[in-house]
């Protein structure tokens, strides 16, 4: 979705970013390893519509989606790849994604058996990519440490209604150390099952994503599923990495109100000293979290500014005291680079208390995008 000239906010993709994210990830994995582009969740709020075509310039072979939406998306943007979805999917989701030629995670045996019966029903044999618990997520793996388990994985391999050409495991931890544990596990249990089975040449193994592709080489072994690295969310490779988001308002108006004032909802802020503050036009409808409440910033004039109230509905306070020059008007950027200063996901992440995708995520899907194309 295009963003309009008079919308309130709106976030800019910047294409050149991911280009770039795109080869130097490469250029790290080298060419042995396998390169599946994650672009769940509308590309992480990206839009696919965005992502994927660089995809296709950049030769991507493999694609993994969540939904069947998402997979809609990449095929009507030209892709013909391989898509892999990477999480356990429903029978009705299942039916539905055999027209993608989707792979399916399988997350268990009933799970399995779920994906063998639709296969059957309809003629088909699915293609398919068996979760183990190797790592101890203790998500949708089977866990071979458990009685039976290794025989319930050898019923998934035998099973003539699903064709496995992956074996698979997530991490549960960015620690290098938990992942190097969980890789060992991982490989010497995928070593078993492969011994056992004359299609080991067809069948890649895979558990890294971004964080333990690009730190912990051990992890990566026939297939890398990167995410957040596409978007510059990561701190790997040296920080070479270019958040591709950014998402822009404008300050709508400025008021100067004496120490003492209290701000915002319930009184939830008192001024410490005489103030200006300025109202950005966004708020909890538009994906700007509260938690971000008195203690996220903003940027105008390539300056940081100080949310200072608790975020309403549709709109929050920022104190531009600091910044004398600040007006009506004036760009404000909530995250993302303006100037020489930036608004990265670590601070995102510091003021949010969680994860920055948390919140990127909801901004790329619920503001109006604007494709660009900042110089590197």
């Amino acid at each position: 979705m295009t963003a309009p000239s008079s919308a309130a906010g709106w976030v800019e993709i910047d294409r050149n970013a991911i280009t770039h994210n795109i080869r130097t990830i490469r250029a790290e994995l080298g060419e042995e390893v396998g390169f599946c582009a994650v672009v769940k969740a509308d590309a992480y709020g990206h839009g696919i519509d965005i992502v994927a075509p660089l995809l296709v310039a950049e030769g991507i072979a493999i694609v993994g989606v969540a939904s069947n939406d998402d997979a809609a998306a990449v095929r009507a943007a030209g892709f013909v790849g391989r898509l892999m979805r990477v999480r356990p999917a429903g029978r009705e989701e299942i039916d539905d994604g055999i027209r993608f030629g989707l792979e399916e995670w399988v997350g268990g045996v009933e799970h399995a058996g779920i994906v063998g019966v639709t296969a059957a029903a309809r003629g088909v044999r699915i293609r398919v990519h068996l979760s183990l618990n190797s790592t101890g997520l203790g998500r949708d793996g089977i866990d071979l440490g458990e009685a039976g388990g290794l025989d319930a994985v050898t019923a998934v391999l035998a099973d003539p209604h699903l064709e496995v050409v992956g074996l698979c495991s997530h991490f549960p931890c960015e620690d290098a150390a938990d992942v190097a544990e969980g890789a060992s596990r991982f490989d010497e249990e995928t070593r078993v099952l492969l011994a056992g089975t004359h299609a080991c040449d067809r069948i890649a193994r895979h558990c890294a994503t971004t964080f333990a592709a690009l730190t912990v080489p051990e992890s990566r072994f026939d297939l890398v599923r990167i995410g957040a690295g596409l978007y510059g969310d990561s701190d790997t490779v040296g920080g070479a990495l270019r958040p591709a988001m950014r998402v822009v308002s404008r300050i709508a108006a400025i008021n100067a109100y004496p120490r003492g004032s209290t701000v915002g909802y319930e009184r939830w802020h008192r001024l410490d000293h005489d103030a200006r503050l300025a109202v950005i036009p966004l708020g909890y409808a538009d994906g700007i979290h509260r938690s971000l409440s008195g203690t996220g910033e903003v940027l105008v004039r390539g300056r940081r500014a100080p949310i200072v109230d608790r975020i309403a509905m549709n709109s929050f306070l920022v104190d531009v005291s600091s910044i004398p020059r600040a007006a009506p008007g004036d760009e404000a950027v909530l995250f993302g680079r303006q100037g020489d200063e930036v608004i990265a996901p670590a601070d995102v992440e510091r003021s949010h208390g969680h994860i920055a995708a948390d919140l990127y995520v909801a901004w790329g899907r619920l503001l109006p995008r604007r494709p660009v194309a900042a110089a590197g």
